[in-house]
């Protein structure tokens, strides 16, 4: 250990390393000689790789979002990663592995996940950022405005192929993500608009129905509700003195009919009043009997006597019966015989008695027994009995319908009592109903609003006027491999070779214990040398040298 410490040391001046290296320069060439010629097979035997790329610019929306505002919010570079972990997914890259005939070599050798991740290894996807200033702030800030798809192969030709399928990949999935977006975002809210209709139809239909129900108890029919309660009841008390004064009248009139008679007067031959039809009709036959024989046919008196009796007879029958023409006839006779006793025979009224004894004898000859009539209940004809009795009555017909109609109106009255004691509680369920309808209603309303947004940014979409991917940049076919870097493979053999030279040489030089110089003794046993003699070879260096 003391000597491999002590060589060590040795490494102090210029010359020592001098002297190491034309020791050790075998130990150093070759290792960097296997080196270089290792990495210059490495870089020519290595296949050629060829890169095809394209740039896709991020485009912004064409048409002012002040006018239309697209529905799809996010990110590009969200949009794009998603796209990405699309296209490569399995499914995708083993269609574009089979539709270009990728890796014929591998496929043999390697596994259907192996093949997959190595595409993946060679597709790459770049963000190409810039500085921009921000519209509110105005200060720069950093912004991807593009992105770079790559992939990388053997063959020139299905690198491009392969970097236009990707590239077309990217502006599918693209549209089809804003679209798909756009439809879903459309679709959600018209299926919540749908629902706020439905539900603003149904609040409709319970306060029609509600409205159906209460009609006449709703809130805003208060103040009506009120007025017209307020002129029923004046109707009703307005009534109520109208039925008073008409009672007030059919008593009146009741005291007015007592005084008055129901039949109108006749006098008897002897003064005496005569009220009753019957007794009336048989006065005036009586009469008759007498103008009969005093007066001719067709008198007037004796027509209208007739008239009469005729129409007595039709109120109360006929009353020529046998009894009655007997007594009449027996008066008569008892009559003639005290008028005889007194006047002469050819004295006017024992003539006139004579002939109506006559007559009386022929009427006995022909009379039948009474037929009163049926119909006959002593009906009143004094004319001011009549008066008083219809005024009673049509009184009695105006306080029937003051009382119904005060009945109608006291009903009338209580439905409008009821109405106003249900009032509050109605209120309460009206408004309730109306405050969720207006909330439907207003939610409907901004669902609508926000579904005719969608539908612009959806329209928007499908012109492809928002955002949008556009290929600047499109894969051509590579010229020159990127890989492998021929130089920069032979430059890390070169840097590779000489550190493993230098090291090799190092490590063989540290197990070497030769002593070589003065200052090695010196060194190891600590005295100086008394005597130095020089390396043949080194004199004859210097010679050759001088």
């Amino acid at each position: 250990m003391m000597i491999q410490e002590t060589t060590a040391d040795t490494f102090t001046t210029l010359d020592d390393y001098k002297q190491f290296i034309s020791r050790r320069k075998w130990y150093i060439i070759i290792p960097l000689l296997i080196s270089i010629a290792i990495a210059v097979a490495c870089a020519y035997l290595l296949p050629p790789v060829y890169q095809s790329s394209s740039t896709i610019l991020i485009e912004s929306q064409q048409v002012p979002q002040d006018l239309v505002r697209t529905t799809v919010t996010g990110y590009a570079e969200e949009r794009i990663k998603a796209i990405t972990a699309q296209i490569l997914s399995r499914q995708v890259l083993l269609k574009i592995i089979h539709d270009f005939n990728l890796y014929p070599e591998q496929r043999d050798k390697l596994t259907t996940e192996e093949i997959i991740d190595k595409m993946r290894n060679d597709i790459s996807i770049e963000m190409i950022s810039a500085e921009i200033p921000d519209r509110r702030s105005g200060r720069a800030v950093t912004v991807n405005v593009a992105f770079t798809v790559s992939y990388e192969g053997t063959d020139p030709k299905k690198v491009m192929d392969v970097a236009n399928r990707l590239t077309s990949l990217f502006l599918e999935h693209n549209l089809k993500l804003r679209e798909d977006l756009a439809k879903t975002t459309t679709d959600f809210l018209a299926e919540q608009a749908e629902e706020y209709r439905a539900r603003t139809k149904e609040l409709e239909a319970k306060i029609a129905k509600f409205k159906q129900k209460h009609l006449t108890e709703l809130p805003e029919l208060m103040g009506l509700n009120l007025q017209t309660e307020r002129q029923i009841r004046q109707k009703i008390d307005d009534i109520d003195s109208q039925i008073r004064q008409v009672k007030d009248r059919i008593v009146y009139l009741q005291g007015q009919l007592a005084t008055v008679s129901p039949e109108l007067t006749i006098s008897g031959p002897e003064g005496q009043v005569i009220t009753d039809p019957v007794q009336k009709l048989k006065l005036l036959k009586s009469k008759e009997i007498s103008m009969e024989a005093n007066l001719s046919p067709k008198h007037p008196d004796l027509i209208k006597i007739r008239q009469e009796i005729a129409a007595l007879e039709k109120e109360v029958g006929s009353t020529e019966d046998r009894d009655e023409l007997q007594k009449l006839l027996t008066l008569k006779q008892s009559e003639l015989k005290k008028k005889s006793a007194q006047l002469r025979d050819r004295h006017p009224d024992i003539i006139k008695l004579k002939k109506e004894i006559s007559e009386l004898k022929k009427k006995l000859a022909s009379a039948s027994p009474a037929t009163p009539h049926t119909s006959y209940m002593n009906k009143p004809d004094n004319p001011a009995y009549i008066n008083l009795q219809t005024q009673i009555k049509a009184a009695k017909i105006e306080l029937d319908s003051l009382e119904q109609r005060k009945k109608e109106l006291t009903q009338k009255w209580e439905d409008y009592i009821n109405r106003l004691e249900k009032m509050p509680e109605v209120e309460k369920e009206y408004k309730d109903l109306t405050r969720d309808y207006e909330t439907a209603q207003l939610e409907y309303k901004k669902i609508m609003a926000k579904l005719m947004e969608a539908r612009q940014g959806q329209t928007l979409e499908q012109h492809q006027a928002s955002e949008k991917f556009t290929v600047i940049d499109p894969p051509q076919l590579p010229e020159k491999p990127v890989k492998p870097n021929r130089l920069a493979i032979i430059l890390i053999g070169i840097v590779l070779g000489i550190g493993l030279g230098i090291g090799t040489a190092a490590i063989v030089e540290m197990a070497d214990t030769t002593i070589r110089t003065p200052g090695d003794v010196k060194r190891i046993t600590g005295q100086s040398p008394l005597v130095s003699i020089m390396d043949v070879t080194d004199v004859q260096r210097g010679k050759r040298s001088k």
